[in-house]
């Protein structure tokens, strides 16, 4: 028996055999070769791994695998090799494998829906849900405010895992972000195949707090392999070359592209989405009811007392500001457009709106992109953070009178 097939067969014996494999043609025939090994029908997947290597070449695990279906012919192998970077590179496609393998295997994002994303913005047909636990790239399709899974790719992330807090740890930050560009690969080096989409990290919720860092892309894939294993990046998200090019179908840079990165998604029922939903617009237009009525004391209770900060304003400034601005009104409106909400990953019981406001009052008109960060203590929600959005919305108006 091959190393290669103890090891799967270790890896894999409590594992169930999907009847289709989701993701791309690679993937598929990957996932086909390893339950040839599986089953000990090691002559099949000899074949099935010679014409995966001949449909992709530059394919490492595959290579891996060929190899060493080839040396089992000869001989049993009792030890994985010699050497830490073979040891390492052995390490290496055991997890690529188990993270394909287990992802062809769950039903656990099947008819489910990410808890991370809770509302989309008419003008947002697609958001990208990033699983770093599960080296899984998800793109959803917004169809009338419901969510749709269209696709879903591999990925690798930072070498040294999830969580980034320092420029040059080789970590993936955790967060909301959003695409603000592209850049095609003949304008950059080899390393990131075929082009990038960089997003906006270190975002407003980064900054505050002390998060350092930049350049987090998503990008492609060196010409050299067919994708990098899960952990192997210098803190970006990763995609073979193909699926690059696949993915790029669904950002819209110039209407930034949400880009939701988590840890793990935590996949709950459609019922427990729409009630969520539903939770969060209430609080949303009760902040604005609040607001309207020209009430101070209501209004503020929207805000946190201890983690405020308000464009720059703590609390006590900021409650000094406001019962000073408005004093001087007789009525305001309030109207919002392009709403996203979601659950913040990473963070505790914290919330993220972003939205285009339009505010009217009787001194003042003023449209300007907002994020208001919520923060959940037990009681109820409040607000800790709120200011511009992280990135521009073209064409805003400020008229004063």
């Amino acid at each position: 028996m091959t190393r290669i097939s103890t090891i799967l067969l270790l890896l894999l014996s409590t594992a169930s055999i999907a009847a289709e494999a989701p993701g791309d043609q690679y993937e598929q025939s990957l996932l086909e070769t390893i339950k040839d090994i599986q089953s000990l029908n090691h002559e099949q997947a000899l074949n099935s791994t010679r014409d995966l290597i001949r449909q992709y070449p530059h394919s490492r695990l595959g290579h891996m695998l060929y190899a060493d279906l080839l040396l089992a012919k000869a001989e049993p192998l009792t030890e994985i090799g010699s050497g830490i970077e073979a040891d390492r590179a052995i390490s290496d496609f055991r997890y690529e494998i188990q993270q394909r393998w287990q992802h062809d295997s769950s039903l656990a994002h099947q008819n489910r829906y990410p808890e991370n994303i809770l509302f989309l913005a008419e003008d947002q047909p697609w958001v990208i849900l990033v699983d770093q636990h599960n080296s899984r790239v998800y793109v959803y399709r917004n169809e009338g405010g419901n969510l749709q899974l269209e696709t879903d790719y591999f990925i690798t992330i930072g070498l040294k895992g999830y969580g980034k807090e320092k420029r040059g740890d080789q970590k993936t930050p955790i967060g909301v972000y959003h695409v603000n560009r592209y850049i095609d690969g003949q304008e950059l080096p080899d390393l990131y195949g075929e082009g990038a989409f960089p997003i906006n990290y270190p975002n407003a919720w980064d900054k505050r707090n002390k998060r350092t860092g930049s350049g987090i892309w998503l990008h492609g894939t060196p010409s050299y392999t067919y994708n990098r294993s899960p952990w192997a990046s210098d803190g970006c998200i990763v995609v073979s070359n193909p699926d690059f090019v696949d993915i790029g179908n669904y950002i819209e840079p110039e209407i930034f592209t949400p880009v939701i990165v988590t840890e793990q998604v935590n996949w709950i029922s459609r019922e427990q989405w729409l009630t969520k939903r539903q939770q969060v617009m209430q609080l949303l237009s009760s902040w604005i009811i609040d607001w309207e009525s020209l009430d101070h004391e209501k209004y503020s209770r929207h805000y946190s007392r201890t983690e405020l900060d308000a464009y720059g304003r703590n609390f006590k400034r900021w409650d000094r500001h406001k019962r000073w601005v408005n004093g001087k009104k007789t009525w305001i409106e309030i109207e919002y457009s392009k709403l996203n909400i979601f659950n913040y990953p990473g963070e505790d019981n914290l919330m993220l709106m972003q939205f285009e406001q339009n505010y009217r009052s009787n001194n003042l008109r003023v449209d300007s992109p907002k994020e208001l960060y919520w923060r959940n203590t037990g009681q109820q929600w409040q607000i800790v953070y709120e200011g511009e959005r992280s990135f521009p919305i073209p064409g805003i108006i400020v008229v004063e009178n």
